[in-house]
């Protein structure tokens, strides 16, 4: 059984997105795990429950085709997933049929706090 983890889970490479979110997250008082690989993630997931999961367009796998991995795990439906894109019609259209939100980068407080709360 999977243990509930207070906090968001983050799959991306990129340095400067993760710095951001532990400060932005830490003044929310919620925790971040952080992989740069998505497999690393996955395993992760094996045994944890996080109350969201972001993945970076950057990630070293399609970071659509691990949101549908992801929300195919009946533990995980209720689990909000989020892909931080840059701006692109054809990336939003690819996360409207993988049904997975989308945040358009760059990242803000007010674009994470619905997800979050």
């Amino acid at each position: 059984m999977a243990e509930p983890y207070p906090g968001v889970l983050l799959l991306s490479r990129n340095q400067a997105v993760r710095a951001y979110l532990e400060l932005l997250l830490e003044g929310m008082g919620l925790s971040l795990m952080h992989f740069d690989s998505a497999r690393e993630g996955l395993f992760w997931l094996r045994d944890y429950t996080p109350k969201l999961i972001l993945l970076d367009q950057e990630l070293d796998l399609d970071p659509f085709s691990v949101a549908a991995r992801i929300t195919h795990v009946r533990r995980l439906k209720e689990v909000p997933v989020a892909v931080l894109i840059a701006p692109d019609e054809r990336l939003k259209t690819t996360a409207e049929v993988v049904r997975v939100r989308v945040i358009e980068k760059p990242l803000t407080r007010e674009k994470l706090l619905p997800l979050v709360h």
